[in-house]
C-alpha cells in the first residue's frame, strides 16, 4: 500500500461524510470489481450493495485528481471514494491494463487451458486483443478497424462504432467471447489456442433476445422496400443443356421448356443466359446444372465461349465430363445420340515397317483385339487420358505426341528406336515391343552416390555451404549421369559393339531428384554440385533427410560431414555433494565426456544441448548419449535432476529424495552413507489414531490421507492433498487439525483456512458437524478481524482469498498452527497478490488442498510448493530454467520425482470400493401435439439450410449457423415455451415425464437434484412445483445467499426437489443427502453432466446414487447421444456443444437431420449401468 500524498489527501477530503463513510464500506466489501490505469489516469469499475455497476475514472490534471463516475451521485459518487482507496492499496501492484480475470491475468489463464506456455505468435496475439480491450474500456466503442486487427479476413463496412453487444462487457472474458461470436458468425473461426475462454454457447444465449430484436428491425425495413420498390420484371428462362461433341469441337446446345429441339447457342446468346444464370432466372433440371456449371468453369479459365479440342484445356474439360456418370446422356454426336464410353482399351505398339526399305520401325496404335485403330482419334488428356472419335470415346495409353490430334502409326527411324533411348522409351509409353527387338536388350540398374563435402567463403569470407554432387552408374560404369539444376544428363555413354542394347532402369533417378528437392535449391555452377548454406539447424535438418533417403543411394562425404553420421559419443554421469544442511544436501552434476579429447567448455556445450550437435573447434559435430543402463536412467530421472545440468550450480535435495539404491553408483561412497543415515531418520512410518472427538468414520483411503498430513507435519515438511474432488479432502484436513491441536504443548494457536467465497459456508458447516468443539469463525468483512479475540476465543478462522488480500496487515503478524489453501489453484499465478500474501503468512504446518491434477503449467506448481514448502523447488529462476516443457520433454516426470515425498493425489476410480455405486438410466419420452408440430417445422427448416451444404469445409465455415439450429431444437424438446413466450401454456413431454418421475420419488420419500442449462426452463417447473404446492430449493447464479438455500434442503427431513443450473451448481457444492439426480436437459460435455452427478454421489453420500437423463426419443437429443459415443474424443471437451458442433461431418450432419417415425410409448427407462468412480 503506498501512503496518500497531497493531491490524494484533498481529493478524500472533498467528498461529504456520506459518500466518505460508504465510499470506505464499498472498499472494505470488496465492491470494486475492476481496476486498471497509471499515475496520470485511472479506471474503475464498482458494484454497489444494492446491484448499481458504476464506471469510474480518477485523472490528474495540474496538481489534483478529478473525479468522474457514471452515477447520477456524479462527482460526490462513493464509487469514486472506493476507487481511489483500492489504488492506495494496490500500490505499485496496480495493473496498467484491465486484461485479469479473478486476478489472474488472461496469459496465465491461457497456460492453465492449454497445459503449456504460449509460443511467441500466440503471445503477439494476446497482446493484440489486450490493446484493443484497454481502448474500449477507456473509449467504449470498438470499430472495424479493432477487428481487422486480430482477423485480417473481417469486412470493413464503415468507420462508426460497431454494435456487437446489448450491454458492454464487464471483463476481458466477455469482450473477448462477443468479439469470438462475431468471428464465427462471420465464418471467419478464431486462433485454436483461443478456445479454452470461450463459450459461445453462453454467449449467443445472452445476445438471443437482442439479436432478435435488431433481426425485426432489419427485416421490417427490407420487407418495407421491398414492398414499396418496384415490380420484378419477368424473364425467367426455363429449360435444359447438352454438349455436342466432334473431333473438332462441342458446342453448348440450349432447348427451352416446351420445345423438342435443341437450339444451337451463339456467343451473344450464351452472354445472356449468363446474365440470367447470375440473376436466379434460369431454371435448368440438376444435370444442366452440373453441365452449365462446369461450362462456366472452363470458360472462366480459357477465357471465350468455343470448345476448340486442338486445345489442350479444352481436352481437358471434356475429359472431366465423360468421367461423370450423371452427365452421359447429355454429351452428344452430331445426331444427338449419346456419345458411346467404350471399356475398351488402346494400347501402342511398335514393330518393323514392312513397307520401309531402310528397316524402320511403325508405332500403332492398337486395339484389344490386335486391330489398328482405322483413323485419327483427339486426345483428351488427364489423369487418365481419353481418345475421342465420331460417336465414341476409348481409355487409352500415356500420350507422347506433340498437340492432341493423335494418327493411328507413326514411323520411326531405326537408329532412335535400336537405341538405349528408344528401348527406355517403349517401356516407358507401355508400348508392346516385337521379339526381335525384345531379345537384343539387357537390363541394367542405374545406382546413385551422393558427394557432400563443406565448403568455406562460398559467398562471403565467413560463409560455409555444403556442396552436394549427384551422380549414377550402373555396376560396369558404361553410362555415368549427372544431376543439375536442369535435371539429369548423360555424361559418358560406351557404345556397344556386339549389336545388344542396355535399358538402364533409372527408377531411382527420379526419386533422389524429387527428395534432393527437400533439402537443396540452389545450383552452384563452378563446383557442379548443389549447395545450402549452413544455419543451426542444418546438423539436425541434414541427418533426418539422410535418415528418410530411399534404400539404395550411398552417401559419401569428407571429414566433417561424415561427422554428422557417427555414433554419439559416451558421457558417464557423478553426483557431488558440496554442501549440507540437516536433512538437506545440495548436490552438483559433474559429466567425463570418454574417447575424446574436448575441453570444459566444449563438453559444457555438448551436455547443454541435450542430444543435439555441437560445433568442435576442428570444425567437425559431435553429440553425447549417457553410458548409464535402463534402472540407472530410470533412478536419475526419479532424483528429479536434470541429467543434462552442467550449470555448476547447485541442487538442493532432501534425503528422503536421494535415497533410491539404483543411484548408488553415482554417489561417492561417505556422501551416499551419509544421505542413507538421514534418510533413516526420517519418520515415515507416521500412523496415529484417528482423533476421538472427530464425529466421521473415516473410510480407508480417509485414514491413509490424515496419516500422509500427519507424516508431513512431524517432519516439519508442508504438502498438498490433491485428492479427486469429492473424496473428502475437508474431513481429512479437520482430522488432521484436531490430532495437531491435540500434540501441542500448551495452549493451541488458532488455525486459518482460505478458501473461494463460494465454500465459506460449507467449512463452518462441515466444523459443526464433524469437529462440534472446535470454535470456528467465518470472516464475513475485514472489520472482523480483531486478532485479540481470535487468540483468545477462536481455533478456526475461515475466510476468502479477496479477504486474504485486504487483510494481508493483520494476518501476517498473526501467528498460526496451520494455514490450509483449500482449492488451492488460487495461488497458481505466483505474482497474484493472493500467493504473494500466503508466502507471508506465519505458520507451523502448511497444506495446500486441490481436486485439479498438477499437470498444467509447471510454474503453477511452483507457486503452491513456494507456500507449502519453500525452496524445495529452488527459486523462481531456478525452477524456470530447469523445468521447462518446451525444451525438456522430461521436465514434467523430473518435476512429479521432486514431489513425490511431498504431494498425495486419489482418484475416484482408485478408491471405488470406498463409495457407494451410482447408476445412471436413460428416461426416453416422444412429443405429440403442439410440440411435435413445432419440432418438426423447425427440423424442416433445418434440413432445408444444413443439408445443402455441400461439403465439409462449408460446414466449417456455418458451424454457428448450426450450432443455433442445434440450440433451437434442443430447446423446443425441452418445452416450446423456450423459443417463443406465447407457448408457454403448450404441452411438453419432457416436463410431464419429469413430474411423473417426481410423483414417484415423492410417494418414496426421496430428495431429488433437477439440473436444466436454461434458467428459463427451471422457472417453468418452479412454476409448476408452486402450482401444486410441492416444496422445492432454487439456485442459479443469481442466487445470493447461496449457504442458507443448501443447509435448507440438506436440514429438511421431507422429500423435496432441488433446482439448479448446471453452471451455478457445478462446483463448491456437497448435497449428499439427495441420492437421486434428474438431468432434465442433456449437456453436450459428459464430463459437466458427471460433475452435476457428482454434487450427491460424493463421500458422505451412504446410499446407492441414481441419475437419471431424460431424452426425447427420435430427436436431435437422441442422435447426438449416439454420435457421443462414437466420437470419443469429445467426450472430455471442456467447449461443450460450440466444439461439438465444430467436430461434426457431412455424414454426421444428413444423421443428425434425417428423420425417423416415431414407434415408442408415452415413456420408457432403460439403459440402467453401475458406475463406479
Amino acid at each position: 500500500m503506498i501512503n496518500p500524498d497531497r493531491a490524494t489527501l484533498d481529493f478524500l477530503n472533498s467528498f461529504s461524510p456520506e459518500s466518505q463513510q460508504k465510499g470506505e464500506e464499498w472498499h472494505r466489501e470488496g465492491c470494486v470489481s475492476q481496476i486498471f490505469g497509471n499515475y496520470l489516469l485511472i479506471r474503475g469499475r464498482v458494484e454497489s450493495p444494492e446491484g448499481e455497476n458504476i464506471e469510474t475514472t480518477l485523472t490528474m490534471k495540474g496538481n489534483g485528481w478529478i473525479g468522474e463516475s457514471t452515477s447520477e451521485l456524479d462527482t460526490d459518487c462513493p464509487g469514486l471514494y472506493a476507487t481511489m482507496l483500492e489504488r492506495l492499496e494496490r500500490g505499485k501492484n496496480l495493473p496498467e491494463s484491465p486484461n485479469e480475470i479473478d486476478d489472474t491475468p488472461l496469459p496465465i489463464l491461457l497456460e492453465e487451458k492449454l497445459d503449456r506456455e504460449l509460443n511467441d505468435e500466440e503471445e503477439a496475439y494476446l497482446a493484440k486483443l489486450e490493446k484493443r480491450y484497454r481502448r474500449f474500456a477507456i473509449s467504449k466503442e470498438i470499430f472495424d478497424h479493432d477487428l481487422i486487427r486480430l482477423e485480417p479476413r473481417w469486412d470493413v463496412k464503415g468507420y462508426d462504432p460497431l454494435e456487437l453487444w446489448p450491454t458492454p462487457p464487464k471483463n476481458i472474458a466477455e469482450f473477448w467471447n462477443y468479439l469470438a461470436y462475431a468471428f464465427e458468425k462471420n465464418g471467419l473461426g478464431i486462433p485454436p489456442f483461443m478456445r479454452g475462454v470461450t463459450d459461445l454457447e453462453h454467449t449467443q444465449s445472452k445476445l438471443m433476445s437482442w439479436e432478435h430484436d435488431k433481426e425485426v428491425v432489419e427485416w421490417s425495413e427490407k420487407i418495407g422496400s421491398f414492398i414499396d420498390g418496384p415490380e420484378k420484371e419477368e424473364g425467367l428462362k426455363v429449360g435444359e443443356f447438352c454438349l455436342e461433341i466432334t473431333t473438332n469441337r462441342a458446342n453448348l446446345r440450349w432447348k427451352p421448356n416446351g420445345q423438342d429441339d435443341y437450339l444451337v447457342l451463339s456467343s451473344q446468346d450464351i452472354l445472356e443466359l449468363v446474365e440470367k444464370y447470375d440473376q436466379g432466372l434460369l431454371q435448368i433440371d440438376n444435370d444442366s446444372d452440373l453441365l452449365w456449371a462446369s461450362y462456366l468453369n472452363y470458360r472462366g479459365k480459357a477465357g471465350t465461349e468455343d470448345i476448340r479440342l486442338e486445345s489442350e484445356l479444352a481436352g481437358r474439360f471434356l475429359n472431366e465430363l465423360f468421367r461423370r456418370p450423371s452427365l452421359n446422356h447429355k454429351l452428344v454426336d452430331l445426331d444427338g445420340q449419346p456419345i458411346n464410353i467404350s471399356q475398351t482399351k488402346l494400347n501402342w505398339s511398335c514393330d518393323l515397317d514392312p513397307g520401309s526399305t531402310t528397316g524402320d520401325w511403325k508405332m500403332y496404335l492398337m486395339m484389344e483385339d490386335g486391330e489398328v485403330v482405322p483413323h485419327s482419334l483427339r486426345l483428351l488428356p488427364g489423369l487418365q487420358n481419353l481418345y475421342l472419335s465420331d460417336d465414341i470415346v476409348f481409355q487409352g495409353p500415356p500420350s507422347w505426341t506433340e498437340g492432341t490430334d493423335v494418327s493411328p502409326s507413326y514411323e520411326v527411324p531405326k537408329e532412335v528406336i535400336e537405341s538405349a533411348t528408344g528401348v527406355a522409351f517403349l517401356k516407358r509409353s507401355g508400348a508392346t515391343i516385337a521379339e526381335s527387338l525384345e531379345s537384343r536388350v539387357d537390363d541394367a540398374i542405374l545406382n546413385v552416390t551422393l558427394d557432400a563435402k563443406l565448403v568455406s567463403g562460398l559467398s562471403s569470407a565467413t560463409s560455409e555451404h555444403l556442396i552436394l554432387g549427384c551422380k549414377a552408374s550402373d555396376d560396369d560404369q558404361n553410362r555415368i549421369e549427372a544431376l543439375n539444376n536442369e535435371g539429369w544428363s548423360i555424361i559418358e555413354d560406351k557404345n556397344r559393339e556386339d549389336g545388344r542394347i542396355t535399358h538402364y532402369d533409372r527408377s531411382l533417378l527420379h526419386r533422389t531428384q524429387s527428395h534432393l528437392a527437400k533439402l537443396l535449391s540452389s545450383y552452384d555452377e563452378a563446383h557442379e554440385a548443389f549447395k545450402l548454406k549452413l544455419t543451426k539447424v542444418f546438423p539436425k535438418k541434414f541427418t533426418k533427410w539422410i535418415d528418410s533417403l530411399p534404400q539404395g543411394i550411398n552417401v559419401e562425404t569428407d571429414e566433417l560431414i561424415g561427422s554428422l553420421l557417427k555414433d554419439p559419443v559416451k558421457a558417464s554421469l557423478r553426483f557431488e555433494v558440496v554442501g549440507e544442511e540437516i536433512d538437506w544436501f545440495d548436490l552438483k552434476v559433474v559429466i567425463d565426456v570418454e574417447g575424446k579429447d574436448l575441453s570444459q567448455d566444449e563438453i559444457k556445450s555438448l551436455v547443454e544441448a541435450r542430444g543435439d550437435f555441437v560445433r568442435a573447434k576442428d570444425g567437425s559435430w559431435v553429440r553425447v548419449a549417457f553410458d548409464m543402463d535402463e534402472d540407472q536412467t530410470d533412478a536419475v530421472q526419479g532424483l528429479g535432476i536434470d541429467p543434462y545440468d552442467l550449470s555448476g550450480e547447485s541442487h538442493r535435495m532432501h534425503a528422503m529424495q536421494l535415497s533410491d539404491p539404483a543411484v548408488k553408483e553415482i554417489f561417492d561412497s561417505k556422501a551416499w552413507d551419509k544421505i542413507c543415515k538421514r534418510a533413516e531418520e526420517v519418520k515415515l512410518r507416521v500412523r496415529p489414531a484417528v482423533p476421538s472427538n472427530l464425529k466421521a468414520e473415516l473410510r480407508p483411503y480417509q485414514v491413509e490421507g490424515f496419516h500422509f498430513l500427519s507424516y508431513l507435519a512431524t517432519n516439519n515438511f508442508g504438502g498438498i492433498l490433491a485428492d479427486d474432488m469429492g473424496l473428502g479432502k475437508t474431513v481429512q484436513s479437520l482430522c488432521w487439525l484436531l490430532w495437531l491441536r491435540a500434540r501441542s504443548e500448551g495452549k493451541p494457536l488458532p488455525s486459518l483456512v482460505v478458501c473461494p467465497k463460494s465454500v465459506l459456508d460449507v467449512w463452518s458447516g462441515e466444523v459443526k458437524k464433524f469437529a462440534p468443539e472446535m470454535r470456528v469463525q467465518v470472516l464475513r468483512s475485514k472489520d472482523e478481524l480483531d486478532t485479540e479475540h481470535l487468540n483468545k476465543n477462536v481455533d478456526l478462522l475461515v475466510l476468502n482469498y479477496a479477504q486474504l488480500r485486504v487483510g494481508e496487515e493483520k494476518l501476517t503478524k498473526q501467528e498460526w498452527l496451520a494455514v490450509i489453501l483449500d482449492e488451492g489453484q488460487q495461488i497458481k499465478n505466483p505474482d497474484s497478490m493472493a500467493a504473494k500474501v500466503s508466502r507471508k503468512l506465519q505458520s507451523e504446518h502448511r497444506m495446500v488442498l486441490t481436486g485439479t491434477p498438477i499437470e498444467n503449467r509447471l510454474l503453477d506448481v511452483w507457486s503452491l510448493m513456494a507456500f507449502a514448502m519453500p525452496g524445495v523447488l529452488g527459486d523462481k529462476k531456478y525452477f524456470r530454467k530447469r523445468f521447462d516443457r518446451r525444451k525438456d520433454d522430461t521436465a514434467q516426470m523430473r518435476l512429479s520425482a521432486r514431489l513425490r515425498p511431498f504431494l498425495l493425489r486419489r482418484t475416484k476410480s482408485q478408491v471405488a470400493m470406498d463409495l457407494p455405486p451410482r447408476i445412471e438410466e436413460q428416461v426416453y419420452c416422444s412429443m405429440d401435439g403442439e410440440q411435435a408440430e413445432l419440432y418438426e417445422k423447425e427440423m424442416k427448416k433445418a434440413q432445408k439450410t444444413i443439408l445443402g451444404m455441400g461439403s465439409n469445409e462449408e460446414l466449417r465455415k456455418n458451424s454457428l449457423m448450426v450450432l443455433q439450429t442445434l440450440m433451437r431444437l434442443r430447446q423446443i424438446c425441452c418445452h416450446p415455451a423456450l423459443i417463443n413466450p406465447e407457448n408457454s401454456e403448450a404441452e411438453s413431454a419432457k416436463l410431464n415425464a419429469l413430474f411423473y418421475l417426481l410423483d414417484q420419488l415423492r410417494e418414496e420419500g426421496h430428495k431429488v437434484l433437477v439440473f436444466s442449462q436454461f434458467v428459463k426452463m427451471l422457472d417453468i417447473i418452479k412454476d409448476r412445483l408452486e402450482a401444486e404446492e410441492r416444496p422445492y430449493s432454487y439456485l442459479t447464479g443469481q442466487t445470493q445467499d447461496r449457504g442458507k438455500v443448501i443447509e435448507e434442503f440438506q436440514t429438511t427431513e421431507d422429500p423435496s426437489v432441488f433446482l439448479l443450473s448446471l453452471k451455478a451448481g457445478g462446483s463448491g457444492l456437497n448435497l449428499t443427502s439427495a441420492s437421486y439426480v434428474i438431468l432434465y436437459d442433456p449437456w453436450w460435455n459428459p464430463a459437466v453432466e458427471n460433475q452435476a452427478i457428482d454434487r450427491t454421489h460424493r463421500i458422505g453420500q451412504k446410499n446407492k446414487v441414481i441419475a437419471y437423463r431424460l431424452l426425447m426419443r427420435n430427436t436431435i437429443e437422441e442422435k447426438v447421444r449416439i454420435l457421443q459415443e462414437q466420437k470419443q474424443k469429445m467426450l472430455d471437451d471442456v467447449l461443450g456443444e460450440e466444439s461439438f458442433s465444430k467436430g461434426l461431418e457431412m455424414k454426421d450432419i444428413e444423421f443428425l437431420f434425417t428423420p425417423d417415425k416415431d414407434p415408442s410409448e408415452e415413456v420408457t427407462i432403460v439403459e440402467s449401468e453401475e458406475i463406479f468412480e
